[in-house]
């Protein structure tokens, strides 16, 4: 019989800063039961915004640029969330249309004024 006296056991951890990615993912995954009302709440608001930024960019003169990215950012979503792509995939197209279109309809708002 072999006896071990003196056992000596290491534990390392090692703490990983968490990035906002990060956080956003892991609320994606927990989310996952309730994909169908959130897909439908984001739609709904990723489609108000654009629509804002759109209207903006056709008030006096066209603006090129903010048309093509409003239209393409939510209706790239829309389709997303229509062909029944995974949450995840919907989730990230929204937040990158919705902060987009955001910032477009600021930037022009402001220069409706100079």
């Amino acid at each position: 019989m072999i006896t071990i006296n003196n056992t000596e056991i290491r534990s390392n951890t090692y703490n990983k800063k968490a990035t906002i990615i990060d956080l956003i993912n892991r609320k994606i995954e927990k989310e996952k039961d309730n994909s169908i009302g959130i897909t439908i709440v984001l739609i709904m608001i990723n489609t108000m915004i654009a629509s804002v930024s759109v209207a903006l960019s056709i008030y006096n003169d066209i603006s090129f640029f903010p048309l093509i990215f409003g239209c393409v950012a939510a209706m790239g979503t829309n389709a997303a969330a229509f062909s029944q792509s995974p949450f995840k995939y919907i989730a990230w197209a929204c937040i990158i249309s919705v902060l987009g279109n955001s910032f477009l309809a600021i930037y022009q708002g402001i220069m409706l004024f100079y």
